[in-house]
């Protein structure tokens, strides 16, 4: 039986902290992995199409930096993140819908876990790209 209380929901969520580090970035990347690589409907990306399942530590670190860049300015980031996934869409074509279950998946993995100016940076940042990203593939 699973109870929710309205109470403990507004206390969890008013004492939730925005993203500030690295650490949490590797974090939220871990804990967004696990619903990525969960979903049928897009796992086959990271497991078939691509080998990312196999080095997910590397990838993390390589996203990690990408989101300090993003986010914090703190550079480091030199792969080009569009050839990279346009790589994989000549391999197998992303869709709309793969898009909007990225976000998805994105945003509630950020809502779970964060909340702040950075949270909602980091969520306005991933639907820019995913945007340009469809109109450019």
């Amino acid at each position: 039986m699973t109870f929710f209380s309205p109470t403990l929901f507004y206390f969890y969520t008013m004492n939730m902290k925005d993203i500030a580090t690295r650490e949490d970035l590797l974090f939220l990347m871990q804990q967004f992995y696990d619903k990525l690589l969960s979903d049928d409907e897009i796992n086959f990306f990271f497991t078939k199409i691509t080998d990312t399942d196999q080095h997910l530590s590397h990838h993390f670190e390589v996203l990690a930096t990408f989101w300090e860049q993003s986010l914090f300015m703190k550079g480091g980031y030199t792969n080009n993140m569009f050839q990279i996934h346009k790589e994989v869409h000549q391999k197998k074509s992303f869709t709309k819908a793969h898009f909007d279950i990225w976000l998805h998946h994105f945003y509630a993995t950020i809502d779970a876990h964060f909340k702040g100016k950075i949270a909602e940076q980091m969520k306005t940042n991933a639907l820019s790209m995913a945007t340009v990203m469809q109109i450019k593939l």
